[in-house]
């Protein structure tokens, strides 16, 4: 069982942002509530937490821009 992480409406004008940073490395454990990644948007950089906890797989790259819903990694659970 997975959980995705996608790019989040930041605001409401919105439609993409740039994978700023990923705050933990791929395969690592996570914890649910814990920034995972960074996006920038042409306003501010955001960190985002995990809305769960387990093993980061990364998809997205650092400085590529995506559009709001993009998937960019998941993390991956037991159960």
């Amino acid at each position: 069982m997975s959980t995705e992480l996608r790019i989040p409406l930041v605001s409401m004008s919105m439609e993409e942002g740039v994978l700023a940073e990923w705050l933990a490395a791929d395969g690592a454990q996570v914890e649910a509530g814990h920034p995972v990644y960074a996006i920038e948007t042409d306003k501010t950089v955001q960190e985002v937490e995990a809305p769960a906890s387990g093993i980061l797989k990364i998809i997205g790259s650092v400085g590529e821009t995506y559009k709001v819903g993009d998937l960019i990694g998941t993390i991956e659970h037991a159960g």
